[in-house]
């Protein structure tokens, strides 16, 4: 009798691995058991191997803080972390394999829960509620770390000199401070009554009111091109939803996808009954909650019972505003993760490196062990931006790039294939080096070995 084909999920994004599906793109076939899959395979959203998934159905689950023994929290900490996103709980895990008996304190805004951030945008996919996304509590994890944690505290101001943060709910000391307040969903201005009901998707309690929204309408529009708004347009179109997106662009994902990729893609959407309208905003939004009257710039009227902002991010820089270390689009940062503060670090999606802001898990794991290392008085390991392997979670069409750093545009791609849906474009230099690649269709599976030429050490 043949075994049951079983789900993997990566501890780290919430890609779920299904022997019975496989993962073709990656080279493995459908019906490939999780125990023949080569060591050397990663997870192809975030880059982690074989050893970070687990079983499925063996998914830790936060419990309540209420069930927890309190642990209290020293008015002094070694390190102090603001923030509790995937860097603030992977820079604590980092520090606390380096150090560990260093007294390491986590304040939060938020109740710190753990969760895979990329899963917001294929939970709806996997059929996944906000809470069979959460894997521990604050508490849960803390105690894991053997670590102090305050939820649902908003740091007030911080006295540098002094080193002392102030929160609502105390002040707190520490000998050296990480900022890891991540970014904020942007939304765009437009007039009307109700653009403040307007939704994002960038955290748990956004996508459970997402969640909740989308069991009583229709039709939802999508303001934005970009990767997340072009994955949930797919998503919801296939939940049998009407959805329309607004591009202000002439292209999908402008700035990431060269333009013959991304019209191929815009296609397949259009073929799954997304209405696709390149060249167009919404000016005004009217109307009641799961009725809206949307007023778009060319003087049409349409009528959504949800708008969903997917424009992009912006660094959380008001804290280092305070603290006056010098910021451009994020804070600034050096090879050790330092802000122009010695004593200050900043991480994650808040954080600016010579190559910009990289607003992906792997740079940020990197960033973690650059801190640990560094506040253990080691310096031979140094952050530097590389470019990132991305996989757009685009059933329809796979898409698999890394783009050059730096680059934001069309100029420099070469053409290598152009076959039907099957596209293999690179970005070299003067010297004919190999920066950065494009694939689609069944030209995935060169990804690793294209990676491997631009980041040897991958």
């Amino acid at each position: 009798m043949t075994e049951e084909y079983r789900k993997y999920i990566c501890k780290v994004c919430g890609l779920i691995y299904d022997e019975e599906e496989g993962d073709p793109d990656s080279g493995l076939a459908p019906g490939t058991r999780f125990e023949d899959i080569p060591d050397d395979w990663y997870c192809p959203l975030c880059l982690v191997s074989k050893a970070d998934f687990i079983p499925l159905d063996q998914l830790p689950k936060a419990v309540a803080d209420g069930d927890l023994p309190k642990h209290k929290v020293s008015d002094y900490a070694d390190v102090m972390i603001i923030g509790s996103g995937y860097a603030g709980w992977q820079v604590a895990e980092s520090i606390r394999r380096e150090l560990p008996d260093a007294v390491i304190t986590l304040i939060t805004a938020d109740d710190g829960v753990v969760y895979p951030k990329p899963s917001l945008s294929m939970a709806l996919r996997q059929d996944r509620s906000a809470d069979d996304l959460k894997e521990y509590s604050a508490q849960q994890k803390a105690s894991e770390l053997d670590m102090g944690v305050k939820t649902l505290t908003r740091v007030m101001s911080v006295n540098e000199k002094r080193k002392k943060v102030i929160t609502t709910k105390g002040n707190f000391h520490y000998d050296k401070l990480i900022i890891a307040t991540g970014a904020k969903a942007l939304k765009p201005e437009v007039g009307g009554k109700v653009g403040h009901e307007m939704i994002t998707l960038n955290d748990l309690p956004s996508y459970r009111k997402f969640r909740k929204s989308i069991t009583e309408i229709d039709h939802v529009t999508i303001i934005g091109g970009g990767l997340i708004g072009t994955e949930m347009a797919e998503d919801l179109a296939e939940a049998g939803m009407s959805v329309t997106m607004m591009v202000r662009e002439e292209q999908l994902m402008p700035g990431m996808l060269p333009e013959t990729i991304a019209s191929d893609l815009a296609d397949k959407l259009t073929a799954k009954g997304v209405d696709i309208r390149f060249g167009q905003m919404v000016s005004e939004m009217n109307g009641t909650s799961g009725s809206y009257e949307l007023k778009l710039d060319s003087g049409e009227q349409l009528n959504t019972g949800m708008v969903l902002s997917a424009i992009g991010i912006a660094p959380n820089v008001g804290l280092a505003k305070k603290l006056n270390l010098e910021i451009n689009r994020g804070i600034k940062i050096n090879d050790y993760c330092q802000t122009s503060n010695p004593d200050v670090y900043a991480i994650g999606d808040c954080a600016e490196s010579e190559a910009g802001v990289q607003a992906f898990l792997e740079p940020i794991r990197r960033q973690a062990t650059a801190i640990a290392a560094h506040l253990k008085g080691e310096k031979d390991l140094p952050f530097h931006a590389v470019s990132p392997l991305i996989k757009t979670k685009t059933s329809t069409l796979s898409i698999m790039l890394s783009l050059p750093l730096g680059a934001n545009d069309q100029e420099g791609w070469e053409t290598e294939t152009d076959i039907g849906e099957n596209h293999k474009l690179v970005y070299k230099d003067n010297e004919d080096h190999l920066l950065g690649f494009a694939l689609s269709g069944d030209l995935v599976n060169q990804a690793n070995t294209l990676y491997k030429q631009i980041n040897p050490n991958s």
